[in-house]
């Protein structure tokens, strides 16, 4: 094992680890596969002890059960080279978007536009933390979702009901942007899942789910609040909180058309671009801040701070190769007898995956390797469903299943942030939302379906 502490090589690494997904992911080669897991494996092995005890367990047995499986498989090593792209493309997104979200949350403008947020009326307040939401999770992330509910723990809030509605409108559009959001592994993961479909193709598509789950969930809320006695207004409008948005909204969308223009000049995965581009966007911004001469250490500073993301790094190399490996042993009988009954219903098709996706995840099984496990065990074709229904389909089942699973991060922060029970603001604040949303989600993607195909 590395010696714990060696700052240096561990920070080496995770560039190493970076750089060779990205070549990986432009060149496709079986060797810069391996060199992904072998920098990844030097990077946990310098700094387990630092994972959580609960991640090192379930490692230690997704990594018993892949051993297990792997001589069921004909071709086993594909498999295992498939799960570690999968893992070490999650795991590159994760730093490089880590350093952007770092370098972020330290321009003062983002913190006063999220705490104006918080000043506006509370009947006002919903719709806008929702789309909020969506920006500051589609861009920023983890971060961008902790910096809102950390701000919304220090506002005064009179009932649980009002506190249930804040953080469920913050939960909610960090589910909704989970289906657009390039900059989210989810939709990395399934588009490497589903060869030759690019971002560019899904996104209309998963921006109307999007507004579709937007629209449902201001309508559900409007239903449970009628009857509750308004908060008092706060001191900010729309109008007021516009002004000092508009910059921040315009260098999130001057960074992502770069990264989505260069991704489809240079015919690169949209992922590989993003990967790439967030340091330099984060550079861009500690220069901006600190000036030339501390922007490049202040970059080398952040990227050293996070060898506590060795857990989650750990965990997605896991599931990656765990989802590939339990997805190519399970029994053709099982996963036939199921696509042959729903391929002439799109609908239920949809149904099925995002309900599968949700159930699996409730179960205590890590989101990303059900959605792994379910898409590539129940694929497109034999469901009967285009590419682009397919993924939007399992995509929201991961939506559904971060803010539905009391076992997600984003459930974990919402209870601890507004000291409602975990149960309470995870399953019961949503149960209805995700089985309404997952309907009108399959009833959308099942006429899509059609329409693709005779489109």
């Amino acid at each position: 094992m590395l010696m714990k502490g060696s700052r240096p090589l561990v920070t080496l690494c995770q560039l190493a680890m970076v750089a060779f997904t990205v070549t990986d992911m432009l060149l496709g080669q079986r060797w810069s596969a391996w060199a992904t897991a072998a920098a990844a494996a030097l990077f946990i092995s310098a700094e387990f002890t630092r994972a959580p005890i609960g991640i090192r367990r379930t490692s230690v047995v997704l990594v018993a059960i892949t051993l297990a499986l792997l001589p069921l498989l004909d071709h086993p090593g594909a498999a295992l080279e498939r799960g570690i792209r999968i893992g070490g493309l999650i795991s590159s997104l994760l730093l490089s978007i880590a350093l952007l979200s770092r370098a972020a949350l330290r321009v003062t403008r983002v913190r006063e536009v999220v705490g104006a947020l918080f000043r506006l009326p509370a009947d006002r307040r919903f719709t806008a933390l929702t789309v909020a939401s969506q920006f500051f999770g589609g861009f920023l992330g983890l971060a961008g979702i902790t910096m809102m509910m950390e701000m919304a723990s220090q506002v005064s809030m009179d009932s649980q009901d009002e506190k249930l509605a804040c953080y469920g409108a913050i939960s909610r559009g960090y589910a909704a942007a989970n289906l657009w959001s390039p900059m989210y592994s989810n939709v990395s993961i399934l588009l490497a899942i589903s060869p030759g479909l690019r971002w560019t193709t899904v996104f209309p598509s998963a921006l109307l789910l999007a507004c579709a789950s937007l629209l449902l969930g201001l309508g559900l809320n409007g239903w449970t609040t009628r009857r509750a006695t308004p908060a008092p207004a706060g001191g900010a409008s729309l109008s007021t909180l516009a002004r000092p948005s508009w910059p921040i909204i315009v260098c999130m969308m001057l960074f992502l058309s770069i990264a989505v223009g260069v991704s489809r000049s240079a015919n690169v995965p949209v992922a590989a671009s993003i990967i790439v581009f967030a340091p330099i966007a984060a550079w861009s911004l500690n220069v901006a801040l600190a000036g030339l001469a501390h922007g490049g250490r202040q970059l080398l500073g952040d990227l050293g701070s996070f060898r506590s993301l060795v857990g989650e790094v750990m965990l997605f190399l896991v599931s990656g190769c765990a989802g590939t490996v339990i997805a190519g042993a399970m029994p053709t009988t099982w996963t036939s007898f199921i696509t042959t009954g729903l391929a002439s219903f799109p609908v239920l098709g949809c149904l099925f995956l995002t309900a599968s996706v949700v159930l699996l995840s409730c179960t205590s099984v890590h989101p990303m390797l059900s959605g792994i496990v379910v898409a590539t065990g129940f694929p497109a074709s034999a469901l009967g469903l285009t590419p682009t229904v397919h993924v939007l389909a399992v995509l929201t089942g991961l939506g559904l299943a971060v803010i539905m699973t009391p076992f997600s991060v984003i459930s974990l922060m919402a209870s601890r942030f507004s000291g409602v029970p975990l149960l309470t603001i995870s399953v019961r604040a949503n149960l209805g939302y995700v089985a309404l949303c997952g309907v009108l989600s399959s009833l959308i993607l099942g006429g899509m379906n059609g329409w693709f195909q005779h489109g």
